[in-house]
């Protein structure tokens, strides 16, 4: 397969292979983030009593400003979510460390049983037209998340993108997340490319870095005020919408 000029803002590279993060980047973010975290958040406050709830926000990066676009809600992945969920636990006397993993584990399938998809993901501007435009001209596309698989495919059920994918990458089919580069690693072996033939569209330092560190091109996408600034030193290049991805 032969690389493909893409412009992304006002970069132009050659490139085989565009890959997406999908908070923030596909769907809107601060609208997740809210949705799931009051679910979990009731959870956990069944377990342990409603006065818990400001340890609760403060462990996943949520304040009276809204959440903490570096934090736990934000970039962790869910497995490190729960993690931390037990680590909360022990501190509040939730029993020994195995039953705190135990009942940390139970809040966050207590939270995904209760998410409704069409409710929890509002698509952004461009998506799912970006992938149809990227695959008519014959260059391949995935999705990089942090996100679980499971929700992750239901996602793109949700745009009617599932089947036409290239590659969908998340924490579960890997040594080590994001800002790992193990993501693009195993995308790129999968396609048989190398991952400078790749861009990586995101919306976090984390993404950013992935690819960096992979040696692919790292695409920010600009998502809330003050993105721009943290985003600028980390990405190769900085768009506002999906809109500005375009073949020529």
């Amino acid at each position: 397969m032969t690389g493909r000029t893409v412009c992304f803002g006002a970069m132009s590279a050659q490139v085989k292979c565009v890959a997406f993060d999908k908070d923030g980047t596909l769907f809107d973010a601060f609208g997740f983030w809210t949705y799931i975290d009051n679910l979990r958040k009731e959870a956990f406050l069944s377990v342990v009593g409603d006065g818990h709830r400001q340890a609760w926000s403060r462990l996943m990066g949520i304040t009276e400003d809204g959440v903490d676009h570096h934090g736990v809600l934000a970039v962790a992945s869910t497995q490190e979510e729960i993690i931390m969920t037990a680590g909360l636990l022990y501190q509040l006397g939730g029993g020994s460390w195995v039953q705190c993993k135990q009942i940390a584990s139970e809040i966050f399938r207590t939270a995904d049983a209760q998410l409704q998809i069409d409710l929890a993901f509002k698509r952004v501007e461009g998506a799912p037209e970006i992938f149809h435009a990227l695959r008519q001209e014959g260059i391949y596309t995935g999705i990089l998340t942090s996100d679980a698989l499971a929700r992750t495919e239901d996602c793109m059920r949700l745009l009617n993108i599932l089947e036409q994918l290239d590659f969908v990458i998340t924490p579960e089919k890997v040594q080590t997340g994001k800002p790992s580069p193990d993501m693009v690693h195993l995308a790129c072996e999968e396609l048989c490319i190398q991952p400078a033939d790749m861009a990586v569209v995101g919306d976090s330092i984390v993404d950013m870095r992935m690819a960096k560190a992979a040696g692919s091109l790292a695409v920010g996408i600009i998502t809330y005020e003050g993105s721009e600034e943290v985003l600028a030193p980390e990405a190769d290049v900085l768009i506002r919408s999906l809109n500005e991805i375009r073949i020529i």
